[in-house]
């Protein structure tokens, strides 16, 4: 599997300063005889006290490093064992009673990975082996042992309501996919990749499909139920409606590792300098669309959306406290006093349970981290109007099927 460079001896290993000898991501100690980060130590632990095995499908050649050590498990384990972490230090007993004591919390929220920061900038990253965990296109039957505890119908009572979208998000996915693929034969397939350059149709089958996603996930905030005023709601979810496809859009893209175009959540994308054929029929105006499509203003989302998020491996609770910001955020409409404050409640609700996050996860950067996220939101507010300038000029977008016409004031004004 994996093996260190020929020259190198065990001291010379651990005498990197403060460097976790499996990742080279910061050190926070001696785990298992070696000097390792949290998230290698929770690794480890974990793959020896449940006696877990990988398999890698790379011939055991992946690079394991502070960004793409959770792109395979097995040569993760592999580098573990050869820079020397000992499986007998494992305290098996110790860390099982942890699993029952806390229940799904319990594993290392460093860990949170939940080897699901799977990066593709590796020169090894096969973009054909489009299946990761927790992506919406994984096939249900390749989550691990490893990451089904997230699959669990609900996290601990007393968890965070950040922690609790983060479980709900996993769930969310997999809706998601069971909307948007066409067949049942699709759904169990497990030969999932990119599909094609996308079409029109696919704005209007995935807005019907996100609008239910998106109102079933609004209803689950304790602030949303305290509106009383249905127009507060009704403009809310009007203004949020297109940033959160955008934000999905944009993250599932990073989470399947692409930088040079944005993948739809159905596996269909749009990659700029590449235009595909639009039929004159389902448009107003083609040259117009395809110049926003697969012009400049496509590159320039990507590069100031999907870009910084894959430079900073922006990690799932980050991913859910920027949803709530934009939704808390909606710029300058017409709400009610009471909705305005209970608006910027919400708000600072979020920022606190972001902090609190970051800090479970032993981050060294946690001021820089929220200053990112706080660029990302006007960035991402920014780059809705040019989506909102695209569907504009799709006749069908926008229309729900007649089982949820209701969702259709959701569209209308927006």
């Amino acid at each position: 599997m994996y093996s260190d460079p020929p020259n190198q001896s065990q001291i010379e290993i651990l005498a990197h300063t403060e460097q976790c000898v499996v990742c080279g991501d910061a050190a926070d100690g001696f785990h298992y005889g070696v000097r390792s980060c949290r998230g290698c130590n929770a690794f480890f632990r974990r793959a020896v006290t449940f006696n877990m095995t990988f398999t890698c499908r790379r011939g055991g050649r992946c690079p394991v490093d502070k960004n793409a050590r959770c792109a395979c498990r097995a040569c993760r384990l592999s580098k573990c064992f050869s820079v020397g972490m000992d499986r007998k230090a494992v305290q098996p007993k110790r860390d099982v009673g942890n699993v029952m004591n806390n229940g799904h919390n319990s594993f290392d929220q460093n860990e949170q990975d939940f080897d699901m920061r799977i990066t593709g900038n590796s020169p090894n990253f096969d973009m054909n082996d489009m299946t990761s965990p927790g992506s919406a296109f994984t096939p249900m039957n390749n989550l691990s042992s490893e990451f089904t505890p997230l699959l669990s119908p609900s996290p601990p009572p007393e968890s965070s309501l950040l922690l609790r979208q983060c479980y709900e998000f996993v769930e969310q996915k997999r809706r998601r996919r069971a909307l948007l693929c066409k067949s049942l034969e699709e759904i169990l397939s497990e030969d999932i990749s990119l599909r094609e350059p996308a079409s029109i149709e696919d704005f209007t089958l995935i807005f019907q499909a996100q609008m239910v996603l998106m109102f079933e996930w609004v209803e689950k905030l304790p602030e949303f139920r305290m509106l009383r005023d249905p127009n507060d709601k009704t403009i809310l979810l009007k203004t949020f409606a297109l940033r959160y496809m955008l934000l999905d859009d944009v993250y599932h893209t990073h989470e399947l590792g692409y930088n040079d175009r944005m993948i739809l959540v159905n596996n269909n994308f749009i990659m700029p300098g590449h235009p595909a054929t639009l039929k004159s029929e389902e448009v107003f105006n083609t040259d117009k669309l395809r110049q926003m499509m697969y012009g400049d203003r496509m590159h320039q989302l990507i590069q100031e959306l999907i870009v910084p998020m894959s430079r900073t491996n922006i990690l799932f609770g980050e991913i859910m406290t920027i949803r709530r910001l934009v939704f808390w955020n909606p710029g300058s409409i017409n709400l009610s006093p009471y909705a305005t404050q209970i608006c910027a409640e919400a708000s600072n609700n979020a920022m606190k349970e972001l902090q609190q996050y970051l800090e479970q996860e032993m981050s060294d950067d946690n001021q820089s981290r929220i200053q990112f996220i706080l660029l990302i939101v006007p960035a991402l507010c920014k780059h809705t109007k040019t989506m909102m300038e695209i569907f504009k000029e799709i006749p069908s977008f926008g229309k729900m099927s007649e089982w949820n016409s209701f969702m259709d004031e959701v569209y209308n004004g927006i």
